[in-house]
């Protein structure tokens, strides 16, 4: 831990390495909260197309979300766990 003359003894410092450090943590969850969300959205338009009888469409979109949210689980896995 850093000593300054001017901190009172035992105060905490919060270093530049840490405060990015929280930063990073919260720009990773938002972001996995984001994605997350995106897919959700992408999913919830596949059914509207499949509704609409745009099967294609819709398969499309399910496939594509589904490949999103495997590619969202594995990064969660590397980063959390």
């Amino acid at each position: 831990m850093m000593s300054y003359a001017f901190m009172k003894m035992g105060a905490t410092v919060m270093t530049t390495a840490a405060v990015f450090e929280v930063l990073y943590w919260v720009a990773i969850v938002s972001m996995s909260v984001v994605l997350v969300l995106v897919n959700v959205g992408i999913l919830a338009i596949g059914f509207q197309f499949w509704k609409k009888h745009k099967r294609v469409l819709g398969i499309g979109c399910w496939l594509f979300s589904l490949f999103c949210f495997y590619l969202v689980s594995i990064m969660i896995n590397k980063t959390f766990m």
